[in-house]
């Protein structure tokens, strides 16, 4: 058992290297899975816990070397680092205490959570999942449950996990060996395959008594609030999102902020927004469809001109920036027979399309020259070559490229 387990309030720890080994492991990095280079460390001992149990890994310092990782393995925590340490050396080892007490609130929180649907409700608890937190954005962790939750009985245990609050409910943890009767009392979902050695029971006083790996508050009050935020349904279950201690102040505060933008936008208070929004959509949904209208029609009177041509041209270009899906079949539709190259959207900004239609293998051939100049990507056979657009840089070679295409193979 781990240093960590046995006193999860403490921040920091001497203890020494036992192993040093250069690594490589992929981690979230700004919501992002890279690569990353380092050590892998093993130490007599360890004041941070490893993944494990839906908590989420603990981090810190060790010499001022940055601790970006602990996983357990077997019987031991593997930390991963971002320097060598000299194996045999004695070092200090600093906790992120921000992170391990936030840790400690969600995990504590979901016990709680869980204990109060179980024994109350009679809705049992599959799995959990603790959202990570970051500068910019709350984590919202969720709870797995084996059926759906109406709204009152949501309401009535939130309000029971806050009277445990305010009742600064002790939290304890003892250890017993695998076979000790004890243990019978503690909800489990099963231990890891590989457990060796004691296993801890944690109890909130007569609330709940569970056994589990990870590091939890020793009294209730420490949880300051939960607030159960929403349920979605899931196949005959639902998955309950939640919020614990600083991170409900936090979602709060970028709630709030949220709100007061949005007042500055709509122009309009916060009990008004939802019917601002909705007005605003249904604006833009008839907008939309009128603008849309407008480019069928602009379209068949493009296309017409081009049909009145005499004599009839080797290929049509069309280009326009504010076209659309609908623009474009619209014109396709009215010059079957044509060698139509059409090209739409923003010259700065969003992505183009290009379509290219028309007899043989001209379409795929003039298609995957122009992909060279629009930084595209796309592909068709036969009659039809469609690409997304990603550079107008060269939007005045278009028809020039065409025209060369077309004559090389007259």
């Amino acid at each position: 058992m781990f240093f960590c387990q046995r006193s999860s309030y403490s921040r920091e720890l001497e203890t020494n290297v036992i192993s040093c080994k250069p690594a490589k492991r992929k981690l979230e990095m700004s919501g992002t899975k890279v690569d990353v280079a380092g050590f892998e460390v093993l130490f007599e001992d360890t004041v941070f816990f490893p993944e494990g149990g839906g908590q989420n890994t603990d981090k810190g310092t060790v010499q001022d070397i940055q601790v970006l990782d602990v996983t357990r393995k077997g019987t031991s925590a593997v930390h991963f680092i971002t320097g060598e340490l000299s194996e045999g050396t004695k070092v200090k080892q600093t906790l992120d205490w921000d992170r391990r007490f936030d840790n400690m609130q969600q995990h504590s929180g979901q016990h709680l959570i869980s204990a109060l649907l179980e024994n109350e409700h009679k809705i049992n608890t599959m799995s959990w999942w603790m959202a990570e937190n970051s500068q910019n954005k709350v984590g919202v962790s969720y709870i797995e449950l084996d059926k759906p939750i109406p709204q009152d009985i949501l309401t009535k245990v939130e309000d029971r996990c806050n009277e445990c609050i305010q009742s600064a409910i002790p939290v304890t943890v003892n250890t017993y060996q695998l076979g000790d009767p004890a243990l019978d009392e503690g909800h489990t979902r099963g231990l890891p395959a590989d457990h060796t050695g004691p296993v801890r029971l944690i109890k909130m006083g007569d609330v709940d008594s569970n056994l589990c790996c990870g590091t939890h508050v020793d009294n209730l009050a420490h949880l300051q609030a939960i607030k159960l935020v929403f349920t979605e349904s899931k196949k005959g279950k639902s998955l309950l999102y939640f919020l614990v201690g600083s991170r409900v102040l936090r979602y709060l505060q970028q709630t709030v902020d949220r709100e007061r933008a949005l007042t500055v936008i709509l122009r309009n208070g916060p009990e008004d927004h939802l019917d601002l929004v909705e007005k605003m959509q249904k604006s833009l949904k008839t907008t939309t469809k009128t603008n849309s209208n407008l480019l069928k029609e602009i379209a068949v009177t493009e296309a017409n001109q081009k049909k009145a041509l005499d004599p009839k041209p080797d290929f049509v270009y069309i280009y326009r920036r504010e076209g659309d899906s609908d623009y474009i079949s619209t014109l396709t539709k009215e010059l079957e027979g044509f060698l139509l190259v059409v090209l739409v959207g923003e010259e700065k900004g969003a992505a183009g399309q290009l379509v290219v239609t028309g007899p043989g293998d001209m379409p795929t051939l003039i298609g995957k020259k122009l992909l060279e100049l629009l930084d595209g990507k796309g592909g068709g056979k036969g009659s039809r070559f469609n690409a997304k657009i990603n550079s107008f840089k060269n939007l005045d070679k278009i028809y020039q490229t065409i025209e060369a295409l077309v004559n090389a193979q007259k």
